[in-house]
């Protein structure tokens, strides 16, 4: 295969879009083809403002998923249901990350970044209010489905929009930070929500009102700042724009063509669905990023149970813990940024183009630390033990998802690019339906095994050659 331009060093060329022309309208192949602003060309202090506003926004939804965590003991009391049916507000909102990106992704592809993006957020930001007022245990539910499938927009584009304006070595730099986004959330989600629950001035109604005024905060910021990032998108708008200023009113103007319903099922939404069948490192790569996905939310269950219940701490101090998990995200972040600053870049520059092989020795790295930690994790948590062992543990499951996520994210990007929206929308299908039913298993399997060996079984469960058959990549061989 030869070398592809969009491999090289440079802007990613824009793909030709269909213009709906009026038929009165003589061709005029001649004419220069507009100039617009590429998001490449954007100063870089923009670009991180921009990179830092995403990756908030997908910490704002994320937290979302777990703070409900924090309120299982509380809201299967004042309903009278087991915990496993109130662990299903966290299971449905995981499960609406599953949904959601099936419509976002490729949407993204033909209306551009923006529209799917804060259209989904902000419908996500008004279901926290019905989340926060309700009495209702079937309405919470709905509503927390919901909120995953619309928080879903940023979770599944997040990523596929730095590679609009990022190069790759930087890309990788990027997906740090939003990885570490995906996992801040959702690991500060149980201790904010344990201190708003556990507070009787507050309640658990309150997980909602916080979560609204982190994703308000973030949300108004990124809406007002974020530009339009796709190129084709773009590049239509400014071939409008150009023909649009020489017609005189009598003549109309042009429009662009959306597609019918029919044509966006049957060309954007199958997209994402082809790529999972018929891509073979995708479909590996999505059941690995499932398997540890579902184990950080599984976790959510597992550190509140193994110090309250094990060890007999406060709820509120139970999950402290998981700040062990905070500090490791943020460690393996600036080990990734490292690593593709003083590796990934002089390979880079070096070749001239992009090898998405050079991600995963990081990827290797991470599948030794996740399963130590796991094994570490299981086995010190008797009460007989010092819980700083089994603390020290949470580093390590913490970096070894954080390795393996950030990597397999860049690893997928740098393969499919300008597809990398549909690509990582089949992921996010994949990996969020799976981490749906984790919690789900949590609570039985945790008191009939006991912390010990429920841990270790996720421990146990613990490519070149797939990506030269790639009907999508464009990547050089």
């Amino acid at each position: 295969m030869a070398d592809d331009p969009e491999r090289q060093i440079g802007p990613q060329k824009a793909q030709e879009v269909p213009v709906e022309k009026p038929p009165t309208e003589p061709d005029n192949d001649n004419e220069t083809a507009p100039s617009f602003e590429s998001p490449f060309d954007l100063p870089n202090w923009r670009k991180w403002i921009n990179t830092v506003l995403l990756a908030s926004m997908t910490m704002a939804v994320t937290f979302g998923s777990s703070v409900w965590s924090s309120t299982i003991a509380v809201t299967s009391k004042e309903f009278n249901v087991s915990e496993t049916v109130s662990i299903l507000g966290v299971s449905l909102y995981v499960l609406g990350f599953a949904l959601g990106p099936i419509v976002w992704g490729p949407m993204s592809e033909f209306k551009g970044r923006r529209l799917p993006l804060f259209s989904g957020f902000f419908v996500w930001l008004l279901l926290q209010i019905p989340i926060g007022v309700v009495n209702n245990l079937p309405a919470l539910l709905v509503c927390r489905l919901l909120g995953g499938c619309f928080g879903a927009a940023p979770v599944g584009l997040v990523s596929a929009m730095y590679a609009d304006f990022w190069e790759p070595a930087e890309r990788g730099i990027a997906t740090a930070i939003y990885s570490a986004a995906v996992y801040i959330g959702p690991t500060l989600g149980p201790v904010f929500g344990s201190l708003v629950t556990e507070n009787p001035s507050l309640g658990w109604h309150w997980t909602a009102w916080l979560t609204l005024i982190i994703g308000g905060v973030v949300g108004i910021l990124a809406f007002l700042v974020v530009p339009e990032t796709y190129g084709p998108v773009l590049k239509q708008r400014a071939e409008l724009k150009a023909r649009n200023a020489t017609r005189t009113p009598s003549q109309g103007s042009y429009s662009m063509q959306s597609p019918s319903f029919r044509d966006f099922v049957g060309k954007y939404m199958v997209k994402p669905v082809l790529m999972l069948c018929y891509e073979p490192m995708l479909m590996v790569m999505t059941l690995y990023v499932a398997i540890v996905y579902g184990i950080l939310y599984l976790t959510f269950y597992a550190f509140p149970y193994s110090f309250t219940e094990g060890r007999g701490w406060d709820p509120r101090v139970g999950t402290l813990p998981f700040l062990s998990i905070l500090v490791s995200v943020l460690a393996g972040s600036v080990g990734v940024a490292f690593y593709s600053k003083k590796y990934y870049q002089p390979r880079l520059v070096a070749r001239g183009h992009v090898l998405p092989e050079d991600r995963l020795p990081l990827v290797m790295l991470g599948s030794v630390i996740l399963p130590a930690g796991l094994f570490w994790f299981g086995w010190c948590s008797s009460s007989h033990v010092s819980p700083v062992p089994q603390i020290i543990a949470g580093l390590f499951i913490g970096c070894g998802i954080m390795l393996i996520f950030t990597n397999c994210v860049a690893y997928i990007v740098d393969i499919y690019l300008q597809s990398a929206a549909s690509a990582l929308a089949a992921n996010t299908f994949v990996r969020s339906a799976v981490a749906a039913g984790f919690p789900l298993a949590a609570p039985r399997m945790y008191k009939q095994l006991g912390i010990s060996w429920a841990t270790s079984v996720l421990g146990f469960l613990y490519g070149h050659k797939l990506r030269q058959i790639s009907r999508y990549a464009p990547t050089p061989a």
